[in-house]
């Protein structure tokens, strides 16, 4: 069983391992978190004190690293989670690192080499690498069931309910929207086309005070063809709108809404058992999932899915996209 902890409890994500956990008690155990912010922490003791009735609200960071958790999941501010994620690093602990991978470059960069140094396991929180549609696209494109991909393109917007958290919580941030969404379609972009040789953003502030980057489309240029990522966040539906596009030679995927079981082909010829021609698939749920790729990681039973130097090549492109030159994502 592999029992871990919290380092900041702020993030919406940090639910769905709870969640994992009630329904796998025999594989996860949370025994505790950790928050500076006293709302953050009545909050969760109250969301999941039911569940996990033992649940130990840490008094600190080094509660946390003192107590017999084998990994520590980082969900707190942005800005917050390298330094959380470099302090279980030094403690000895795994890391599940919630996106995007913080704010600075050359900070990611040390603790990657740290996570190397040590032999601890470092993994990125991107929540849709193990839905099973997402997960057949990237093994149809891998087998070459596309042919030569030309073509991604990602939309992922917010509803228009969420922009005065844009105000709040992501001011702070150069991108606004795009630093806080674009990051789960760059992981997925990057794996199937390959790190971009240019990108060019356009930034837009088109609604309320126009003080933060709300609405933005970047062109990311591919030895072998171009991807777009956009988003808005005016949506007044936003959820089923979401899709991701994947366009090649001898075949089209298309996933959307992006999290559902849903997958349509377009394939020029029969392949991995699926007929030549137009097919909408409803994909099983698989037992994949980011809780269980760490733990075997943990246990030496497999390699990383996702590598260090992906996960760099993810961070630099989002910050690219973001307008970023310097490596520091805090304005």
């Amino acid at each position: 069983m592999l029992k871990f902890a919290y380092l900041g409890a702020w993030h919406s994500h940090a639910s769905m391992h709870t969640r994992e956990s009630t329904e796998r008690p025999e594989e996860f155990k949370p025994i505790g978190f950790y928050d500076p912010d006293p709302e953050v922490v009545a909050r969760r003791a109250g969301e999941w004190s039911g569940s996990f009735p033992d649940l130990t609200v840490f008094p600190s960071v080094e509660a946390v690293l003192d107590s017999d958790a084998e990994a520590v999941i980082v969900e707190g501010h942005v800005y917050q989670n390298l330094d959380y994620a470099e302090q279980a690093l030094e403690a000895g602990k795994h890391v599940l690192l919630e996106k995007p991978a913080g704010v600075n470059i050359e900070q990611l960069k040390r603790i990657h080499e740290l996570s190397e140094r040590k032999g601890l396991c470092l993994q990125m929180a991107y929540m849709w690498r193990y839905n099973p549609a997402i997960a057949e696209m990237l093994r149809l494109a891998k087998l070459g069931a596309f042919g030569d991909i030309f073509y991604y393109r990602g939309h992922i917007p917010k509803p228009l309910s969420w922009h005065p958290q844009l105000a709040q919580e992501f001011k702070v941030y150069h991108g606004g929207i795009y630093f806080e969404m674009a990051g789960h379609l760059i992981d997925l972009m990057v794996i199937l086309m390959g790190k971009p040789k240019g990108v060019q953003p356009a930034l837009g502030r088109h609604y309320d005070s126009r003080s933060e980057v709300d609405n933005a489309v970047v062109v990311h240029e591919f030895e072998s063809g171009l991807g777009t990522i956009d988003t808005a966040g005016m949506h007044i539906e936003s959820g089923k709108t979401r899709r991701i596009e994947v366009y090649g030679t001898k075949g089209t995927a298309i996933h959307t809404p992006i999290g559902s079981d849903n997958l349509s082909l377009f394939l020029g010829e029969a392949a991995e058992g699926y007929a030549a021609g137009s097919q909408d698939v409803t994909m099983i749920r698989t037992s994949g999932s980011l809780l269980r790729e760490l733990a075997a990681c943990i246990r030496g039973e497999k390699q990383p899915d996702y590598t260090l130097a992906h996960d760099r090549a993810v961070q630099r492109t989002l910050f690219a996209g973001c307008g970023i030159t310097d490596g520091n994502a805090l304005r």
